[in-house]
């Protein structure tokens, strides 16, 4: 799931973004040993240049021993933890700040859930009280990022907190504490991970879209206001220098992949075109079209959807008409 992409880049490679914003210096990347090549080749296409990326790679049940590797890595310095599939709204510079107040040798970030059903998740509930905070009347979750004081990721590791290899960050808490180190939390103003929900992939789009408007990017020249080509283009958008728009509005934010084509279309805000995708006469808006895939002339505006590749959405002008589609196992189809 770290390798779906947003923003036309994999969820990952924009973690990694948030860490070299935030002036980490090492990086050390456990993955799967069936994705490293994988992994590795994503992050060498797509990810920031300076961080010094370590690949831990480990078999099934073999976390244990990947993890004591890392704990060597790191060794008494403090560190974040990070879940590579997910993306918090907020700069992560500002957070690691908070691991300079005394006596904290581990903080977990939560935050209000999407759809606040009115009550505070399991976990969430627990280190509430484990640190002393009081209960809002609020649905809160645990984010998937926490920060570790110096020394304290090795003595974590060894508790052996690790379980269907993800942390227990409760578990963790309850026995720093009973250790007698310094546990608490701070409020982030929100997290979202991608476990193969279209929703949960089209909010990690526009986290990710958020972050890349923050930063003083100039725009391409070829994209700037009412180029030659009878184009408008309003806001951050960012297009690759192969990538060809006539007679188009894009407003942005928005990105455009290596050749892709927008031709007579509207390309509304946080939208990514990926690779090879050719729009003509289409209307899209927050939405994902991923490599090689084509929206053309479909008599209506696309909007929250996720396009997947070499994927066709097309309106069939013959008669009798009818609703034709072609989905596949999993797929989803909403009539609006």
């Amino acid at each position: 799931m770290a390798l779906a992409r947003v923003a036309n880049r994999p969820i990952v490679c924009h973690v990694l973004d948030a860490m070299l914003q935030a002036q980490v210096a090492e990086v050390a990347l456990l993955v799967p040993a069936a994705m490293s090549e994988r992994l590795r080749a994503c992050v060498a296409a797509d990810g920031p240049a300076g961080l010094a990326i370590e690949y831990v790679p480990y078999e099934d049940g073999a976390l244990d021993r990947a993890l004591a590797s890392v704990g060597g890595l790191v060794a008494d310095a403090p560190c974040v933890v990070h879940a590579a599939n997910g993306l918090l709204t907020q700069p992560l510079a500002p957070l690691i700040g908070a691991l300079d107040q005394d006596g904290r040798d581990f903080v977990a970030f939560v935050h209000r859930q999407p759809a606040a059903s009115g009550s505070i998740g399991l976990a969430a509930r627990r280190m509430l009280r484990l640190t002393g905070v009081r209960e809002e009347d609020r649905a809160l979750d645990l984010a998937g990022a926490c920060l570790f004081g110096p020394g304290a990721l090795r003595e974590a590791i060894a508790m052996h907190t690790w379980h269907s290899d993800e942390l227990d960050l409760v578990a963790l808490a309850e026995r720093l504490v009973d250790g007698g180190a310094g546990v608490s939390i701070e409020r982030v103003n929100g997290w979202r991970s991608y476990s193969g929900e279209a929703t949960d992939l089209l909010e990690c789009n526009r986290i990710a879209f958020d972050a890349l408007s923050r930063e003083p990017i100039e725009l391409a020249t070829e994209m700037q206001g009412t180029g030659s080509e009878g184009n408008r283009i309003e806001g951050y958008v960012e297009a690759h220098a192969t990538a060809c728009v006539r007679s188009s509005v894009i407003v942005g934010p928005a990105t455009l992949g290596p050749g892709a084509q927008v031709i007579d279309s509207y390309i509304g805000p946080y939208t990514s075109i990926g690779a090879d995708v050719r729009i003509e006469g289409a209307e899209i808006e927050r939405s994902i079209i991923l490599r090689g895939a084509s929206v053309t002339h479909i008599g209506g505006r696309l909007v929250g959807s996720v396009v997947g590749r070499d994927a066709r959405v097309f309106r069939d002008f013959s008669l009798p008409r009818a609703l034709r589609v072609n989905v596949g196992d999993g797929g989803e189809v909403a009539l609006c």
